[in-house]
């Protein structure tokens, strides 16, 4: 499954981008370039992983409402379950346009700094690992 793929991608990077902070403290991290790209990481990660979890949440609650309808629950538990369903599907279009902006961002982010690439190449690589894997599932929401 592509979701599947992403989040194992993106749990990479995250652990990365976690040993980040012990990579900014060679001599090079006087840089604020570098801090400047652990931050955009960070922040795209955590969208990423927050999209994914709404998306999967969603999809349980779908599959619950399905399954009461199925059972003949009560119209007013299947009432409230539409509802949550809702309510989860709500949260997805707010952290999709965030997402969007700040894939914008941190690519111009790159694009522009590519200077960056001599200074911690590891760094640089995961950014562009994540903003691979965020092109992808944003593509995936269209």
């Amino acid at each position: 499954m592509p979701r599947q793929k992403i989040a194992t991608m993106s749990t990479e990077v995250t652990q990365s981008l976690r040993n980040a902070e012990s990579m900014r403290k060679v001599p090079n991290s006087m840089d604020p370039r570098l801090d400047q790209l652990v931050v955009y990481s960070s922040v795209l990660e955590h969208l990423l992983q927050q999209k994914l979890h709404y998306e999967h949440e969603r999809d349980m609650e779908q599959l619950r409402l399905e399954r009461f309808k199925c059972e003949g629950a009560k119209d007013n538990r299947i009432h409230v379950q539409m509802q949550v369903v809702k309510k989860v599907q709500g949260m997805l279009p707010d952290i999709v346009f965030k997402m969007r902006n700040e894939y914008d961002k941190f690519e111009r982010f790159l694009h522009r700094e590519k200077a960056l690439k001599g200074i911690n190449l590891s760094l640089y690589d995961k950014g562009m690992q994540l903003l691979k894997a965020c092109k992808k599932n944003l593509e995936q929401t269209l």
